[in-house]
C-alpha cells in the first residue's frame, strides 16, 4: 500500500466528510434519537469509505439514502430488541407461575383451537407451536407471504372471537361426548 496516497485519500475522505456531514446529521436527526445519531452517521460514512469508488458525484442524495436504510436497520433491531426483552420478561413470568394454572390454560386454547376450521388451526399451529413467521408459513402452505400473513391474521381474530364467547357453547365441530337420543 502507497502510504502518500492513503494519506492522501484519507486526507480527502476527511474533507468531503466536513463538506457532506452537516446534511446527513440534519436528516438523520429527524428521525433518531440525539444520542444516536453519531452511531448512525458512523456507519453511513463506513459505508460510503467501503464504496469510495462508486460514489457518484453529487454524493450527498446517495448519503441520505444510506442513513435511510442504516435507520431501518436500526429500527428493526430496536424492535427485536423489545421483543426478546418481553419475550424473557415472560420466561420470569412462567417461572413463577403455577405451572397446573398454566396446563389448564393450555388446554382451554387448544379445546378453543380444536373448535377452529382446520385452515386455521394449522396456520395458527404453524406460527405458535412451530415457531413459523409468515415466510415460513408461506413455504408450508404453498402461498404467497402476504396470503399467510392474511391468512394467519383472520385466524388470530377468529381464535380471539372464539375466546371471547361464552364458554358453555357447544362446539358444532367436535363432540367429546355422544348425545344422547
Amino acid at each position: 500500500m502507497d502510504t502518500d496516497n492513503a494519506t492522501a485519500s484519507e486526507a480527502e475522505f476527511r474533507a468531503w466528510y466536513q463538506r457532506t456531514s452537516p446534511r446527513v446529521y440534519a436528516y438523520v436527526r429527524r428521525y433518531c434519537p440525539d444520542d444516536d445519531c453519531d452511531d448512525v452517521v458512523a456507519e453511513v460514512y463506513l459505508v460510503a469509505w467501503t464504496r469510495l469508488a462508486e460514489l457518484p458525484s453529487d454524493a450527498v442524495p446517495w448519503l441520505i439514502g444510506t442513513a435511510r436504510h442504516v435507520l431501518s436497520n436500526s429500527w428493526r433491531a430496536r424492535g427485536r430488541r423489545r421483543q426478546l426483552v418481553a419475550e424473557l420478561a415472560g420466561l420470569n413470568d412462567l417461572a413463577t407461575a403455577d405451572p397446573a394454572g398454566i396446563a389448564v390454560e393450555r388446554a382451554d386454547l387448544l379445546r378453543v383451537i380444536s373448535r377452529l376450521r382446520s385452515d386455521d388451526q394449522e396456520v395458527l399451529l404453524l406460527a405458535g407451536w412451530d415457531g413459523l413467521d409468515s415466510a415460513g408459513i408461506a413455504t408450508v402452505l404453498g402461498c404467497s407471504v402476504a396470503a399467510a400473513r392474511t391468512r394467519l391474521s383472520r385466524a388470530r381474530r377468529r381464535l380471539v372471537d372464539r375466546l371471547n364467547a361464552p364458554l358453555d357453547t357447544p362446539s358444532p365441530v367436535l363432540r367429546l361426548v355422544p348425545e344422547a337420543n
